[in-house]
């Protein structure tokens, strides 16, 4: 009987074991199965580049490993100082936990963060309880925990946790899953995370190339302004982008471009005075302010409707001297570094150059429109009187050629040198006012041409019989038959070429042959030259003929009298007909002044308009 007894027992003892053992074989057939999933997912975050690849792998196979109700990321800022939560998957009943920093000493998160250790335990009975988190956790009915840390090597990343609805869900086995995971997680995460911070700091260098380049072609203030504050704030995502400078008395900030989430954040034109504010702060002190937590700052002014936790304020200066700020806010907390303010630092260096130059560009548009100005009501005065000389001029001279003309006045020497003088300073003076006129109304763009048909053998008599040559001076001239006629303005032609005519006489003290020869200069052209045997002119001098009261100075002409007008308007009166004038000289043997006139066809008739022409 003992022996049925021990018998039974030792049958029941072996049935045990036997149950033991099989259950050990069952549990590592459980764990092998969990490995090769784990293998499985970890084979897919390896290809994931961003936060966002890896949360979006997590959110989609976790569940086949470790089951849960929710899990929630928390990931360490590069402070080490707050972690920033992500839920799995995203919650709308927790959506304002995610992506919100809290403090390493907040929340089961900040606990296992802090203490780099795995905790499996009920939520009320947990080593901390933060109502935003754990409470927010059981109200959705979460009654068990699992936290691990997320680890590479000996840094911490940030930390795991998986709820579940059920009381004492959690085993060691899914612990060490948990911790298997948390260890790749902060792998790819960090890998991650040096990956979009270098293609960041790529962008951040693209954007200052482009904005460089942009700025360095726009000389309007205000679209330069804007276009910086638009390009940083695109680029970079951040809530809000202001640029602002000070007031000429430097008592006030004056917003001049703004990009951000709310368009109507700050107005245009919006002031503030600069002992108010982080912004007022730099620009009276010249420094960068990077507040991570504005909360935390007491020179960060609160506005009603928007929630900027982090603000980044550079100084805008030229020659070391402040003259605006750029203001950068943000939602996130720590949503800046040390690298987004040097890059900032070096736009800001740009902005300063930048609006240097558009000031200086709206300065001299403003000194160029009152230039203008001025020009226009000198140009008006001048045709005005140079209009009003002609007239009594006109009368001197008709008077004193008529006493000339008279039997008594011949008689007398003296008297008839007198008015021989008259007539020939008032010729001079007639001369000067009708070139002036012939400026103003150039200039202005008011001088019209009559063309029609013109004879060239009439109009050079015409622009001969009105010079005066003496006895030493000898004249002559040709006209080729085959450019006898052009279509032209005659009274505009015969002021060009009596200029001339009058210039080979005056450069030419000692006498000497003043000819003109008119030929055929192509199938389209003819060309007209005037030519002297008088002083020449030196070649390095030659390009100052053409410009307007340009003179050449040299002892041979210190005595001849000229305004510098006469080939200037030559010059106008040419171009406008479509041709072109040059000069061929030597010094001391004389100068030969050619132009091109066009040719005329046969079809063409009388034509007038004005000629505009860009001083």
């Amino acid at each position: 009987m003992k022996n049925t007894v021990e018998r039974k027992k030792g049958i029941q003892r072996s049935k045990t074991i036997a149950e033991m053992a099989e259950e050990s074989v069952i549990q590592k057939h459980g764990i092998l199965r969990r490995l090769n999933l784990f293998y499985e997912i970890t084979s897919r975050v390896d290809g994931a580049e961003s936060y966002n690849n890896v949360l979006d792998v997590l959110n989609s196979e976790a569940k086949r490993l470790i089951s849960y109700d929710v899990c929630v990321i928390g990931l360490l800022n590069d402070a080490k100082s707050h972690y920033i939560i992500h839920t799995i998957p995203a919650l709308s009943e927790i959506s304002d936990l995610t992506r919100n920093y809290f403090s390493i000493d907040e929340g089961v998160l900040g606990w296992v963060i802090k203490h780099q250790a795995s905790l499996i335990e009920d939520i009320n009975s947990g080593p901390v309880f933060s109502e935003p988190i754990e409470g927010k956790l059981r109200d959705l009915g979460i009654t068990s925990l699992l936290g691990v840390p997320m680890k590479t090597g000996k840094e911490i990343v940030g930390s795991l946790i998986f709820g579940s609805s059920k009381p004492a869900f959690y085993t060691e086995e899914d612990a060490t899953i948990a911790n298997f995971l948390g260890l790749y997680l902060a792998t790819s995460l960090k890998y991650a995370s040096s990956f979009q911070k270098e293609r960041k700091r790529l962008s951040q260098i693209e954007l200052i190339n482009a904005v460089t380049r942009q700025l360095s072609s726009m000389l309007q203030l205000d679209d330069l302004l804007r276009v910086a504050a638009c390009a940083i704030q695109r680029t970079f995502n951040y809530f809000d982008v202001t640029v602002l400078l000070l007031s000429e008395d430097k008592t006030e900030l004056i917003l001049e471009a703004h990009s951000g989430n709310f368009a109507d954040f700050l107005p245009h034109g919006y002031k503030q005075n600069v002992d108010k504010g982080i912004i007022g702060w730099v620009a009276t002190h010249g420094e960068k302010v990077l507040s991570n937590d504005v909360s935390q700052d007491p020179r960060y002014i609160v506005y009603e409707y928007h929630n900027t936790k982090s603000e980044l304020t550079v100084p805008i200066k030229l020659d070391n001297e402040v003259v605006g700020v750029l203001n950068v806010e943000d939602t996130k907390l720590h949503a800046f570094d040390e690298i987004d303010a040097m890059v900032l630092e070096t736009l800001c260096d740009q902005l300063g150059i930048a609006i240097n130059n558009a000031k200086l560009y709206d300065e001299l548009r403003q000194a160029n429109m009152k230039l203008t100005e001025l020009d226009k009501m000198k140009s008006e005065f001048l045709g005005m009187v140079s209009h009003d000389f002609r007239s009594p001029l006109s009368s001197i001279m008709l008077a004193a050629r008529s006493l000339l003309k008279n039997k008594d006045i011949q008689n007398i020497q003296r008297a008839k040198e007198y008015l021989q003088l008259v007539v020939d300073q008032a010729n001079r003076l007639n001369k000067l006012a009708e070139d002036t006129l012939s400026i103003t109304k150039i200039e202005s763009g008011q001088l019209s041409y009559y063309f029609k048909i013109v004879n060239i053998d009439r109009l050079i008599q015409d622009a001969v019989s009105m010079v005066r040559f003496s006895s030493k001076h000898k004249f002559e001239y040709r006209v080729e038959p085959n450019a006898l006629f052009i279509m032209g303005d005659q009274a505009k032609l015969r002021q060009t070429l009596q200029n001339l005519v009058s210039n080979a006489v005056k450069y030419s003290p000692s006498g000497g042959k003043t000819s003109i020869l008119c030929e055929e200069h192509s199938s389209t052209e003819i060309v007209i030259s005037v030519s002297d045997e008088g002083i020449g002119i030196s070649p390095d001098k030659v390009d100052k003929l053409f410009k307007k009261f340009s003179r050449i100075d040299t002892d041979q002409t210190k005595e001849i009298k000229g305004a510098g007008l006469g080939l200037w308007i030559c010059r106008e009166i040419i171009q406008a007909h479509g041709g072109r004038i040059w000069v061929e000289s030597e010094p001391g043997k004389g100068s030969t002044f050619k132009f091109t006139l066009k040719k005329m066809h046969h079809s063409e008739g009388e034509i007038t308009f004005s000629h505009q022409h860009d001083a």
